[in-house]
């Protein structure tokens, strides 16, 4: 009764992530939008916070704006700390952060996107003026970079018009520090908005990761500059992670779906023969662990780490490092 009791609990599970699946699978409804169609892309606004605070869980954070400092708290940050690591290496971490991107999504995803000094130095770019919410906040941007926002639909078609893009985005990194464990880690928040020339929002999503190790704390204490170290890991797996959003099971194209996770497939019982709903369940569960597997092989193919896929497909660490093994000897 209880092996049957749990079964039963599994297709009820297997059941509700259909349920919140359909909408993407459904002919009736909406399809996936395709980031392909979006191309070339112009990245006209990347940034970050100056300083690397505690992760809050229940903090209210603004859209596009997300726990930024003040500008008068930022002065007396420097001014007071100027040699705390967390902040004297402020401008090291979004200056990584850009670079990794323009790689990666070139690399990685196959972005085309316009060539960084053509977006930067056109007159259209340098014309557009920040509003004083973006003047006030404390932002560390890269150089050349203006930190703007998607809001201004008629800016941003000018700009696309103008420099020949099919849609813009604008980047956000939020550096935070996250304890578990007696552990601290690297925690990056990466908030992506892709806004295309109809002036649809195609992407609007914050993609989170926490770096692969800590640093141990010793009571409230910890080695500020080896956190600081962890922030490239980071960084990385957070790109990893838009990259991998993008990605559509079973095929090679890099489409855009507005599910917070990726859906699980809905297995449907075969036409031929009967089946009792012990066997169907057992079924089910098993072309799930299959659908996982394979996404966990994609994603260590695009360079991820067996800890991460981990995390996202909830697969066994053990059972990762197996698929990564298997690849190595391919």
């Amino acid at each position: 009764m209880k092996i049957q009791k749990k079964i039963c609990e599994k297709v009820a599970l297997f059941a509700s992530f259909a349920l919140l699946a359909l909408p993407f699978f459904s002919c009736a409804t909406k399809p996936a939008v395709e980031i392909a169609k979006e191309f070339p892309i112009a990245i006209v606004s990347i940034s970050s916070n100056t300083t690397v605070p505690w992760y809050e869980e229940d903090a209210k954070k603004d859209e596009g704006d997300i726990n930024e400092d003040g500008l008068i708290n930022s002065m007396l940050n420097k001014s007071i700390n100027a040699k705390n690591p967390e902040i004297s290496s402020n401008m090291d971490r979004i200056n990584y952060a850009e670079e990794k991107l323009l790689s990666m999504l070139l690399t990685k995803g196959n972005f085309q996107l316009l060539d960084k000094e053509t977006v930067l130095n056109s007159s259209i770019y340098k014309g557009v003026k920040g509003g004083m919410l973006d003047f006030m906040s404390a932002s560390c941007i890269p150089e050349g970079y203006k930190k703007l926002s998607p809001d201004s639909r008629k800016i941003a078609k000018m700009m696309m018009d103008k420099l020949g893009a099919k849609s813009l985005m604008y980047v956000t990194f939020q550096f935070e520090k996250e304890k578990s464990h007696s552990q601290v880690y690297a925690r990056t928040t990466m908030a992506v908005r892709i806004l295309n020339n109809k002036g649809k929002m195609v992407v609007r999503k914050d993609y989170v990761a926490l770096s692969a190790e800590g640093v141990q704390m010793y009571g409230n204490s910890f080695d500020k500059q080896s956190l600081v170290d962890l922030f490239p890991n980071s960084i990385e797996n957070a790109i990893n992670r838009f990259l991998f959003s993008l990605s559509l099971e079973g095929t090679e194209e890099f489409k855009i779906e507005n599910a917070e996770s990726t859906p699980i497939k809905l297995v449907r019982p075969s036409t031929q023969g009967e089946k009792n709903s012990e066997e169907a369940a057992v079924e089910d569960e098993s072309e799930a662990s299959a659908e996982k597997i394979n996404m966990a092989r994609r994603m260590l193919s695009r360079g991820m780490s067996a800890e991460e896929v981990a995390d996202i497909t909830e697969l066994p660490l053990e059972k990762v490092k197996e698929l990564e093994s298997e690849k190595a000897t391919e």
